[in-house]
């Protein structure tokens, strides 16, 4: 690409410590340096003045003494997320070497962002330099993107999930934050609530009634789930049968099967998931919350705040079994239950229900919001790293168990956005429907604020799609929509069409694509 030229010049630099110093590393000078003055976990992140077609990376390090260290790169395409693109683990680096990324095919960058989680000094570059050209002007007479929302329902009451009872009945469920459940079936609201607990909840804010889930048994057993606060302040997992016609819930058929007290109104997660493979229940609690400083409850083995626990609901066990597989089953140290730690308010996970994948969607705190991911093939027992870690920022929040580092300890996301582009994310759907191709096989998410929707798309579905953007194992998102409203969650129905809960007017929505 004989038009390459050093585009980091013309960016902006951000870094986690030593601002004072951090245009040094893009100044073409390599006897200036950036220079954090404090050992890792470190970023330097370089925002371009608009996105170039880029070719290599250039890394120049600053360092005494030589030892090993080890860095991620973070890329943002142009959507506004970024999203993890290049790892170098246990390198034996000294000062003055280069470390080069290649890009095969060239892609679109906006923002990369270095972080070192391993080094024996302090973290510093010497120079950052990307190695790119001007992204062809765009094609006028290209059809700009046809995906839109499309009003579904109206008059829904603080909407904060629509989902499906996967029984081949087409019936979509709408849960409303004050404790209402209804059926939309053909287009037609149902005119009984399919469960309304309002009388039994407090509400609202982050608290009410969160979620339901359907067990892959639901077809004969006739039982579903739900989460949502107490009266007392407590986040409860409970157990309902419906009535002999299925058509609502059977009120007096409550079974409470888990109460967890919360320490303050904010945080109090909720979100329920089968895992297509185990049929396991999946249920996300979030941190507690707090007045001042983050709690430390997301690294406390003995408690259920901050984790994602994996619960056997369908065993006949009373209250509920715990699988045997579960990853501290045999450390007398942590509750049975946890199935992954070190989260903050995790808001509207979902599986792929293909392969088993997990996507984790976290709310951050001041700075970062975070999307995890959670292979098949997990055993479980990540720690995501709250509140010692957000997203790739270091919170330094005072005195924690562990370092700021996430070399050997926390397992990093595979995306991130700071709150330039929003607040709050939320989750979440892998799309499998028919009726949006492009969208196949990525995960859709929102942020609740801004209304913008992202979907993206993991290495291995590049690889099997043939998109020319596939950059050896790096993540790719894109955005899709800007719903200009609070979005509170993306669902599904049973033909895997996508649907946005408007949070604050009511609305339900469709994606569709013209």
């Amino acid at each position: 690409m004989p038009n390459n030229q050093n585009v980091a010049l013309l960016g902006k630099v951000r870094a986690h410590l030593g601002e004072e110093t951090a245009q040094n590393a893009i100044d073409g000078d390599l006897d200036t340096i950036w220079n954090s003055l404090d050992f890792p976990a470190q970023w330097l992140a370089i925002a371009l003045d608009e996105p170039h077609l880029v070719e290599r990376v250039e890394l120049v390090i600053a360092q005494a003494p030589p030892g090993p260290t080890t860095h991620v790169m973070w890329v943002d395409n142009g959507s506004g997320v970024r999203t993890f693109s290049r790892r170098f683990a246990d390198l034996h680096t000294e000062d003055g070497q280069t470390l080069t990324i290649e890009f095969d095919p060239p892609k679109p960058v906006k923002e990369i962002l270095v972080q070192t989680l391993e080094s024996p000094s302090w973290v510093a570059w010497r120079e950052v330099r990307i190695l790119g050209s001007p992204l062809s002007p765009p094609n006028q007479s290209a059809k700009p993107s046809s995906i839109r929302l499309e009003k579904f329902l109206e008059g829904v009451d603080l909407p904060v999930q629509v989902t499906h009872a996967g029984d081949g009945s087409d019936r979509i469920f709408i849960v409303e934050q004050r404790g209402r459940i209804s059926i939309v079936q053909n287009g037609v609201v149902n005119s009984t609530p399919f469960l309304d607990i309002s009388d039994q909840l407090t509400c609202c804010g982050e608290r009410g009634l969160m979620n339901i889930a359907f067990p892959p048994t639901f077809g004969t057993s006739q039982q579903f789930y739900v989460s949502y606060t107490n009266l007392g302040g407590d986040l409860v997992l409970s157990r309902f049968s419906t009535t002999d016609d299925g058509a609502t819930a059977d009120q007096d058929s409550e079974e409470i099967l888990l109460a967890v007290s919360q320490p303050h109104h904010a945080h109090n997660g909720g979100s329920l998931a089968f895992g297509p493979n185990d049929g396991y229940l999946y249920v996300a609690i979030g941190d507690g919350g707090s007045e001042g400083r983050p709690v430390d409850f997301p690294q406390d083995p003995q408690l259920l705040l901050g984790k994602i626990l994996r619960l056997d609901v369908e065993s006949g066990a009373s209250p509920y079994g715990v699988p045997a597989t579960n990853p501290y089953i045999e450390d007398d140290n942590f509750r049975d239950e946890i199935w992954a730690l070190g989260l903050r308010n995790p808001w509207g996970f979902a599986f792929d229900g293909h392969t088993g994948d997990f996507y984790i969607p976290d709310t951050g705190h001041n700075d970062r919001e975070e999307l995890n991911f959670q292979p098949a093939a997990s055993g479980g027992g990540e720690n995501y790293g709250w509140p010692t870690i957000e997203g790739t920022r270091c919170p330094k929040l005072g005195d924690l168990p562990y370092p700021c580092s996430q070399a050997g300890i926390f397992d990093p996301p595979v995306a991130e956005y700071d709150h330039t582009r929003g607040c709050a994310i939320v989750g979440g759907v892998l799309y499998r429907g028919s009726e949006i191709p492009k969208l196949k096989g990525r995960f859709i998410f929102a942020d609740f604020c801004r209304g913008d929707i992202w979907s993206l798309q993991e290495p291995d579905s590049l690889e099997s799609s043939g998109s020319p953007q596939q950059n050896s194992g790096a993540w790719q998102s894109e955005l899709i929509l800007n719903a200009s409203l609070p979005v509170s969650s993306i669902g599904t129905d049973e033909d895997g069409n996508l649907y946005v809960t408007g949070y604050a007017n009511g609305t339900v929505y469709l994606i569709t694509q013209e």
